[in-house]
């Protein structure tokens, strides 16, 4: 696969069933996506388990204390004529939004709406969703 300009795509951090071997990463991959890097929000994040969603998901929510961790993400260059298909395949409670990284800088990436995480269940203190997965055997 060749390398993709950055001036030609969209950086987008992913969070969760969009992560290498995940379930949903091909929804990435068939769209020509090139993976970065894998590195961690700035600790104003809480990341949850959402329920009555398949295949599991998580959903991340920015909160402004002292409450918030580091969430690991992975990087992935999407271009540009694909970034339509795929934001047309995002189900709710997920969209897109802005994510702040620990080097302060600011991308787009999965964002939770606030009604889903009512029910969810907080797995912030796993630092990240292939890690609370792991725990749970799967």
């Amino acid at each position: 696969m060749a390398e993709s300009s950055a001036s030609q795509c969209l950086r987008l951090a992913v969070v969760g069933a969009h992560l290498t071997g995940m379930p949903l990463n091909h929804e990435l991959t068939s769209r020509n996506a090139v993976f970065v890097a894998t590195t961690t929000t700035a600790s104003k994040y809480r990341l949850y388990e959402l329920t009555g969603v398949a295949p599991p998901k998580p959903g991340i929510s920015r909160c402004e204390n002292a409450a918030g961790a580091a969430i690991e993400v992975e990087l992935w260059d999407i271009p540009l004529d694909s970034v339509g298909s795929f934001l047309a395949g995002i189900p709710s409670p997920l969209g897109l939004g802005t994510l702040e990284l620990c080097d302060g800088g600011v991308v787009h990436g999965f964002i939770c709406e606030g009604y889903a995480l009512e029910k969810a269940v907080d797995i912030t203190a796993f630092g990240g969703w292939r890690s609370y997965r792991a725990s749970v055997g799967t």
